[in-house]
């Protein structure tokens, strides 16, 4: 048995709901007499006739009516395959729009593209450095597809899937006396490198020691943590970063790590996107790979060098 050609069905359904030879030529863009080379050739191909023709009209026949539903169906079901090729061609070769902080950018990004880029390697990527609420607004403004921040207060119109939890400490040099056990630690007298003052990191650092009546004043802002390691590395003043950004320079003796106290500082990491639409699939693949970066490097920042007990307390000012 031969197959039957697509075009040869598409005829066929078109003048089975026109029962006109014009009108299904002009649907298809053809031609009356292409219409009907088409049709007989169909007819001969399945051996039988599909229609009645006469001088005024033409009417589908018992043979006809009984293939009008399975040409359908065939071709619904091509239209349906062709979609979804379509859409896996549109995947492989569309683009990302991605939002960043810097510490994103650096440490969390780099990782999670290389994995995307096997998936996904004719993707167009990029990547807009920026505070969250300047990826907010691009978000609304479509200008961008996902953003990757520690989360923000809530927002209308932004949905946020949590990625992971980190847990902020002061990083000082080795010969800081904070790392001796006993010692007071005097953070409003502190020289203090902090992220910069509109990120969200800081606010939460400044809403953290409100809480304990201490009133911070940062000696330093700098949005790059890189840069905040190598001040601290100097000894120039005390930084205030999660573990696992340092956990090179920590565990080569070049900084230290010292809690904050029994009442933690934790910064949740979210994708930020508009709630008013359902992830594609390269995005939510993405979206996989952020969370399994951001898990596995924060897990290392579960561990501090040295702990804060009752006995070395942080004075308020």
């Amino acid at each position: 048995m031969t197959t039957i050609d697509s075009q040869y069905l598409r005829v066929f359904c078109a003048l089975a709901r026109h029962l006109n030879m014009s009108r299904a030529a002009q649907e298809l863009e053809l031609t009356p007499s292409g219409i009907s080379h088409c049709l007989k050739a169909l007819e001969s191909d399945l051996g039988c006739r599909l229609f009645e023709r006469n001088s005024r009209k033409i009417s589908l026949t018992p043979a006809g009516l009984e293939f009008r539903v399975e040409a359908e169906a065939i071709l619904e079901r091509m239209g349906s395959a062709r979609s979804k090729l379509r859409s896996w061609i549109d995947w492989h070769r569309g683009g990302l729009r991605l939002a960043a902080s810097t510490t994103a950018c650096q440490y969390l990004l780099p990782l999670a593209l290389r994995e995307f880029r096997e998936s996904f390697p004719a993707f167009t990527i990029q990547i807009r450095p920026c505070t969250a609420q300047e990826a907010i607004e691009a978000i609304g403004e479509e200008a961008i597809d996902l953003a990757l921040f520690v989360e923000p207060a809530p927002q209308g119109g932004i949905n946020f899937i949590p990625l992971a939890e980190d847990e902020l400490q002061f990083l000082v040099h080795p010969l800081h006396p904070w790392t001796k056990r006993r010692s007071q630690r005097d953070v409003a007298k502190e020289k203090l490198i902090l992220p910069e003052r509109n990120s969200e990191t800081h606010s939460l650092i400044d809403n953290y020691f409100r809480h304990d009546g201490v009133r911070i004043k940062p000696f330093i802002e700098i949005g790059n943590d890189e840069a905040i390691k190598e001040f601290v590395r100097l000894n120039l003043g005390v930084g205030l970063l999660p573990r696992w950004i340092a956990t090179t320079e920590i565990e080569q003796g070049a900084l230290a790590c010292v809690s904050l106290g029994r009442r933690r500082l934790r910064r949740r990491w979210s994708i930020l996107h508009n709630a008013s639409r359902t992830l594609a699939f390269p995005e939510s693949v993405f979206v996989n790979l952020c969370r399994s970066v951001a898990g596995g490097l924060m897990q290392s920042g579960t561990r501090c060098e040295q702990s804060l007990d009752g006995r070395n307390p942080i004075k308020a000012a």
